[in-house]
């Protein structure tokens, strides 16, 4: 047995009053808000959108061409979610309600800090009962064969949990190896790397950019106004908070996916190359293998 379910020496945590959050949708100029709420334990983190429940489990999972986090369940979906639960995961946070009437978690800039500071104005609280974790037995290997490299190991580290990414990429941006582990401060360590261009942009041409911009109607015009991080092959038109930020921007989206797993996990996980389809098909194999090895996987929502 790779892996198992376990009870944790850790209470759960939720949030002690419900907040509103406002921003935008990157799909258009709308305003956008939702509320964030407490929830009672084991109910997991949850979005509530019209009045239909959507567990953020990777049971829910719905595919997208946009290379973001969506779900699905009963007619109902939401995007987006990645920064929002990066800020929840990192938080450690694990019962939440959010109440939506769209389908979009609003945005501010690109990053996950707007959403870890309304947290924790919230103010975060110890639930009466105990986590249940996956508590991993033995290394377990990840691939995605179709992207060459790209590969992952979860191994055992007691009581504790640490995540590392390997996040190459071309100049300028460049390869970079960061980490975040239990104790680590996720408000000043991670929660303020903003997303990126996957590829460079070519000032002489914008076609590229207008292109982008027919999707993401939010983005500005002029690309070095952008809340997204630009750059083109030479030089970044965006200036970064932190050289390596780009990468870190990939530790809190992998945070961010790791929620789908509907537990916290008790491991090291190394990753080459993160992305969101291969954190999605992380979280999947761990869920499978949490339900082949105990029914315990089917008590929370």
């Amino acid at each position: 047995m790779q892996l198992n379910l376990t009870t944790s020496n850790q209470k759960q945590r939720t949030i002690s009053k419900q907040f509103p959050f406002e921003g935008q949708s990157l799909f258009s100029t709308e305003t956008i808000s939702m509320e964030i709420l407490p929830a009672s334990v084991n109910s997991g983190i949850y979005f509530n959108i019209n009045g239909k429940i959507i567990p953020t489990i990777a049971d829910y999972l719905n595919s997208t061409q946009l290379h973001t986090t969506s779900l699905a369940k009963d007619g109902e979906s939401v995007m987006m979610i990645e920064h929002l639960s990066a800020a929840i995961y990192g938080l450690g946070i694990d019962n939440l309600e959010i109440r939506m009437s769209g389908n979009v978690v609003p945005a501010q800039d690109g990053s996950a800090e707007p959403f870890a500071k309304a947290l924790l104005d919230a103010g975060i609280v110890e639930q009466e009962e105990y986590r249940k974790v996956v508590e991993v037995a033995e290394p377990i290997h990840f691939k995605q064969p179709e992207f060459k490299g790209r590969n992952a190991v979860l191994k055992p580290l007691k009581d504790s949990f640490k995540l590392t990414v390997n996040a190459p990429f071309p100049d300028p941006i460049g390869t970079h190896i960061v980490s975040f582990k239990d104790g680590d401060s996720f408000i000043d360590d991670v929660s303020w790397a903003r997303t990126f261009l996957r590829s460079p942009l070519d000032m002489n041409d914008l076609e590229k950019w207008n292109g982008i911009r027919t999707v993401y109607k939010a983005l500005p015009e002029d690309p070095r106004e952008s809340p997204i991080i630009t750059f083109t092959k030479e030089e970044f038109l965006t200036p970064l908070k932190r050289e390596d930020e780009p990468a870190v921007h990939k530790l809190l989206d992998t945070l961010g996916d790791l929620i789908l797993v509907g537990y916290r996990i008790q491991g090291d996980l190394n990753i080459n190359m993160p992305g969101h389809k291969f954190t999605h098909q992380i979280a999947k194999d761990i869920r499978e293998m949490i339900n082949n090895n105990t029914p315990l996987a089917n008590t929370r929502r």
